[in-house]
């Protein structure tokens, strides 16, 4: 069982959360459905709000690391390159190429959600007692699988599907 005061600490984290929870199911639903419906279209702009709220609260959040950036908040770097990155192509006009970029930014922030939200439980329900060492080793081996699923979603999709119909 989840112990949520584990979790949430502030406004922030009930925030922070909440919107996770809201990119995690988006996102999970984004990747396993037609692509270029209205549908998905809608349910991306949720996604990408969720996203971008997630990321700017994870800068309110400083309870995991006595008070100072832990590696969640150097991620946020690399989680909104990869929004922007999948975003871009969808607001400019249609050129080769924009939706295998929007897919590859898309797959990696939606998957890359997936990891953090992952090693996160790891960190807050299962980590107690480790030392530092042991803490990052389990982190890194928890996030590796979500790594290579990244990169095979993005090699799946690019090589597999007919882009002309987009």
């Amino acid at each position: 069982m989840i112990d949520i005061t584990k979790w949430v600490h502030s406004t922030a984290g009930s925030f922070h959360l909440t919107m996770a929870i809201t990119g995690l199911f988006t996102g999970a639903y984004l990747l396993l459905t037609a692509k270029g419906t209205k549908l998905h279209k809608s349910i991306g702009y949720v996604f990408s709000a969720a996203l971008i709220i997630v990321n700017i609260s994870a800068l309110f959040i400083y309870d995991f690391n006595d008070g100072k950036p832990s590696v969640f908040h150097y991620l946020i770097i690399i989680s909104m390159f990869c929004l922007l990155y999948g975003l871009y192509p969808m607001f400019k006009k249609p050129t080769s190429g924009r939706i295998q970029q929007h897919l590859t930014g898309m797959t990696g922030a939606a998957l890359g959600l997936w990891a953090a939200g992952a090693t996160e439980y790891f960190v807050r329900e299962l980590a107690y007692g480790l030392n530092s060492v042991q803490l990052i080793t389990y982190s890194f081996a928890i996030s590796m699988p979500f790594a290579i699923l990244i990169g095979w979603t993005i090699w799946y999709h690019i090589n597999r599907t007919k882009w002309g119909r987009l």
